[in-house]
């Protein structure tokens, strides 16, 4: 389960990942994202991954489509996670990146919310 909430007047917008997600609700994600870069022309974005148990496939595509060509309007991401394997991922990919991403331990929570609200 893919679910998130929007704080549109910061331009920020924090993800909760629970199991697999679908494409339904990877789509309403990408459209609160692109609302909001819409308004801000960049968001700031934090994922709290509890448990990640993989997306559909459809999901999976439009996520690497997206990414690739909305990637320089990111500001900055904040992952929270206690997942090795995706600490590891996250490290990896950050390197392409041109927005500031961090990796938090899932109860450094309020930190990462602290840091991705920061100016």
């Amino acid at each position: 389960m893919l679910s998130f909430e929007t704080d549109d007047a910061a331009g920020v917008i924090e993800f909760t990942v629970e199991g697999g997600i679908t494409r339904a609700e990877y789509d309403a994600a990408v459209e609160a994202m692109e609302a909001g870069i819409a308004r801000h022309g960049k968001i700031s974005a934090l994922a709290e991954i509890r448990s990640f148990t993989g997306m559909e496939l459809s999901a999976w595509w439009k996520d690497v489509s997206w990414g690739v060509t909305h990637m320089n309007k990111v500001r900055r991401a904040a992952i929270v996670t206690d997942s090795g394997w995706i600490e590891a991922a996250t490290h990896a990919g950050s390197v392409v990146l041109p927005a500031e991403v961090k990796v938090f331990p899932l109860d450094e929570f309020a930190a990462a919310r602290a840091w991705i609200r920061e100016e």
